[in-house]
């Protein structure tokens, strides 16, 4: 089965679970478009930042563990990071309609990857 097709049935199963709550929290939540709207920018954000989690994860662990940590694991950390952050950012894209997880909160910590005008650890 190719990625792509992978992709489009997890996507599809997330809508088809999803779209009942959607509607019934479309007519009984106020902050519905608000919390659609702040998911897809999320999602938006961390499709372009996720490379970021390069420098990003070796700075955190260096200022924690030291210099040659940073450049081993730090980097092993980045990468998985990063590519964890992608991923979070196209499901929020594709589902950014559906209130999953509940509330709109967001797939990773951080939210966003400067988060409060720092690297968040």
């Amino acid at each position: 089965m190719g990625k792509g097709r992978l992709l489009w049935l997890v996507v599809t199963a997330l809508i088809s679970l999803g779209i009942p709550s959607s509607r019934a929290s479309a007519e009984t939540s106020p902050g519905y478009l608000e919390g659609s709207a702040k998911k897809l920018g999320r999602g938006v954000a961390n499709l372009l930042t996720g490379p970021l989690e390069l420098i990003r994860e070796p700075y955190l662990v260096s200022q924690r563990e030291g210099g040659v940590s940073g450049l081993t694991v730090g980097i092993v950390r980045g990468v998985v990071s990063g590519v964890i952050r992608e991923l979070a950012g196209v499901i929020e894209v594709a589902t950014f309609f559906v209130p999953v997880p509940k509330g709109f909160q967001p797939l990773v910590q951080p939210e966003f990857i400067y988060s409060h005008g720092d690297w968040a650890p």
